[in-house]
């Protein structure tokens, strides 16, 4: 039996999302979201919702990346973040 305090794997958010996850915690439309994830592809990650490709039609959306853009209105560019190995992601 788990303590109280603990918190399982099952209770942590993904820290890939669908881009359709991501539309809805932006409050946007699907159509829109695959268009704004488009764009980040398209413009070599300076504008629309950060997004990587994991094969064909596979996209995936890093949470972290997406709390950025909803908290701060700034994309970032995920070729350019540093990752910590006993952290999340930090930029330049």
């Amino acid at each position: 039996m788990a303590s109280l305090g603990a918190v399982t794997e099952a209770d942590e958010p993904p820290q890939l999302l669908t881009v359709d996850e991501a539309a809805r915690l932006l409050r946007i439309g699907r159509s829109r979201a695959y268009e704004l994830a488009n764009e980040y592809l398209n413009s070599g990650g300076t504008t629309g919702i950060p997004v990587f490709r994991l094969g064909p039609g596979c996209l995936r959306v890093p949470r972290w990346a997406l709390i950025e853009l909803a908290t701060t209105g700034r994309v970032v560019r995920l070729c350019d973040a540093v990752v910590q190995t006993t952290g999340g992601p930090v930029g330049h």
